[in-house]
């Protein structure tokens, strides 16, 4: 099931890249993506010292609005719960091993006037390297716990809101 899941995300990105160049916008999707483990590794190389590290390593606008973005991710404590009303996210874990929660609600907290959101409820999922978690669009989501921390690809990719779907 895991090499299905690869294959397509392989075949859902679709224009020329590399993750020493930084993020690519192309309108052209004749031309496939290729990420080596070896540009994988250099872009984990290139993460700044923060909880949250993020590099696009590709990513495609169709007009004024994106399309997809391919990124590699480091999380470590603190993180806080987010929900997108337009975005669905496929997370591959490469790297550590933690909890990912999802569902639930999105409650904001004030501490000493910093801003916090963490999820209340929800289903709590143990996470390591080699598992994917999709998470649709409108659906709250939160790393939960870090062993020390986690390291994975996520692919956004734009959609309606779920409840102009059905």
């Amino acid at each position: 099931m895991r090499i299905v899941i690869s294959g397509i995300i392989m075949l859902l990105l679709a224009t020329v890249a590399s993750a020493q160049d930084g993020p690519q916008t192309t309108s052209d999707p004749t031309q496939a993506f290729f990420l080596s483990a070896s540009d994988v590794r250099d872009t984990i190389a290139n993460f700044q010292d923060v909880a949250y590290a993020n590099i696009t390593v590709l990513e495609r606008a169709d007009g004024e609005n994106l399309g997809y973005r391919f990124a590699i991710d480091r999380r470590r404590p603190p993180q806080r719960g987010a929900q997108h009303s337009t975005e669905a996210e496929l997370w591959t874990f490469i790297e550590g091993s933690g909890q990912v929660t999802t569902g639930g609600t999105v409650v904001e907290t004030t501490t000493d006037g910093v801003v916090d959101r963490h999820i209340e409820g929800g289903v709590t999922r143990n996470v390591s390297a080699g598992d994917f978690l999709f998470i649709p669009e409108g659906v709250p989501h939160e790393v939960t716990a870090f062993t020390p921390q986690i390291i994975m690809a996520t692919f956004e990719i734009l959609r309606p809101p779920a409840e102009n779907m059905r």
